[in-house]
């Protein structure tokens, strides 16, 4: 997995206010209408968007420091302290006050955090957060969780996840949660989702965004290349004669799959940034004398 704070520059306790700053400056050194390279500009723009949200943020540090929460494979990943994460579950509705938190690690890679909320009586809900990139959601797929309940008994679960699934949608498995008070229900067991941006794609409801850097050239005569999507397919994308920088070209019906409908997608865009070459005084002085 990148390491976002890594490609901009700064700290992992670099405040809002420092990442942005961090990607203006590199957006500006990079960016390729200034002869930018255009995958480090992608990879850039990448990492600003997943940490500017205090939500992606919190999402992918879990990610990075415990791998996909509860989904098998993977490698080896050590304990870690349960209190450093007390704040990590603030963002499904309150503080802390109330709440568990526990972290187990299995052999095979496996990773799981868990939260309860405490209840006054019966048996309490375990929560699960799941995170999958925008490839993932692209379709239809089965991922298997491992959890651990209050008494440190530990149970599976099988999410199917469907195709298009948006982030923060929490899937519900009745019965499955804790049992440790006898002769009362068991709790429910909660599975949010963390849809994050992948493979130089970033996600705008079920639109999909990326880039493409042309030259003026080709910008003046129109130019056709070949996207690879996120489904690993191959297109060709025909640009305009004419083309100016920041135009998006819309591909439509090429986005992610609308969740819980038949055929529908959203739309592809892809946003041209044109290179100026560099001139010299001598070609300067011959364009200005055409």
């Amino acid at each position: 997995m990148k390491n976002y704070y890594d490609v901009l520059g700064v700290n992992e306790k670099a405040t809002s206010a420092e990442i942005t700053k961090a990607f203006k400056d590199l957006a500006k050194q990079h960016h390729p209408d200034r002869g930018g390279d255009e995958a480090k500009f992608k990879e850039i723009n990448e990492a600003h968007d997943t940490l500017k949200s205090s939500q992606k943020r919190h999402d992918y540090d879990t990610m990075r420091k415990f791998g996909r929460a509860g989904i098998t494979g993977g490698g080896d990943h050590p304990f870690f302290n349960e209190d450093i994460f007390g704040d990590f579950f603030s963002g499904f509705g309150g503080n802390n006050d109330g709440f568990s938190f526990n972290f187990t690690n299995r052999g095979g890679g496996e990773r799981v955090f868990r939260t309860t909320r405490q209840q006054p009586r019966g048996n309490k809900n375990v929560q699960v957060r799941m995170a999958i990139s925008i490839k993932e959601a692209m379709k239809n797929s089965d991922k298997t969780i491992n959890y651990k309940l209050p008494s440190g008994r530990e149970e599976f679960a099988t999410v199917k996840i469907p195709a298009g699934v948006q982030h923060g949608v929490t899937f519900k498995f009745s019965g499955m949660g804790d049992d440790s008070i006898k002769n009362m229900p068991r709790g429910d067991l909660m599975v949010v989702m963390s849809v994050l941006d992948s493979d130089g794609y970033t996600r705008k409801g079920n639109d999909l965004y990326t880039d493409k850097t042309i030259d003026c050239f080709q910008a003046v005569r129109g130019y056709e290349f070949n996207l690879q999507t996120l489904e690993d397919k191959i297109i060709k994308v025909k640009v305009p004669a004419g083309t100016q920088p920041g135009t998006l070209l819309t591909l439509k019906g090429l986005g992610m799959p609308v969740h819980k409908t038949l055929n529908i997608r959203g739309n592809l865009y892809v946003k041209i940034h044109i290179l100026i070459p560099q001139l010299s005084t001598q070609d300067l002085k011959k364009i200005k004398d055409l």
